[in-house]
């Protein structure tokens, strides 16, 4: 039987106690994400440890929902801001909830069927993410973006298409604000 259970979830941070699962995603990790190459190479030619994102996780033996935290540094690669890999839900029938705790950010989304849609980020907003559509977060600040995430245990990831075909957009730094453009080429 699984118990009630409290967890401490530092809204700045992203810190979240007692955490079962953790892991980082520096930019080494990120190569391909990322458009401008040269720009990721001149970074990592100064600096191969460069934190991207990092994910805590809370889940529970018998639960159907499992929670946790994903805090996106500030940070840009050439004009692209810092941002996690995307993904579909491998359960293609199950969807996620995004609540944003500190920071500024856009989720990009985009649906098998190509459409795109882009939501603000920001403390108190809650995202709903539909079943079948991949979703990337976006730090477009100068603060860390946490956000608290909540989905079924068995949704999975499937980072595969999006890996390899990447996203219809991308968020690049404007001279007034974030730009959703196409692909940089």
């Amino acid at each position: 039987m699984t118990y009630p259970e409290n967890v401490a979830i530092d809204a700045a941070t992203g810190a979240i106690a007692p955490m079962v699962e953790h892991y980082e995603k520096r930019l080494a990790d990120l190569r391909d994400v990322f458009s401008d190459r040269q720009a990721v190479d001149r970074m990592l030619a100064e600096d191969q440890n460069i934190l991207v994102y990092q994910v805590r996780a809370f889940k529970r033996e018998g639960c159907d929902l499992w929670f946790g935290t994903t805090t996106i540094e500030p940070g840009q690669v050439g004009r692209e801001y810092f941002m996690t890999r995307g993904h579909f839900h491998k359960r293609r029938d199950m969807g996620e909830v995004y609540y944003t705790q500190a920071g500024e950010g856009l989720l990009l989304l985009q649906s098998r069927d190509r459409q795109i849609e882009t939501m603000e980020m920001r403390p108190g907003t809650s995202s709903l993410i539909p079943p079948d559509w991949a979703h990337r977060s976006i730090n477009v600040g100068t603060d860390p973006l946490v956000f608290v995430w909540v989905c079924n245990i068995e949704a999975g990831n499937d980072y595969g298409e999006i890996l390899e075909k990447g996203m219809l957009r991308h968020v690049i730094a404007g001279a007034a604000s974030p730009e959703i453009i196409d692909p940089l080429a």
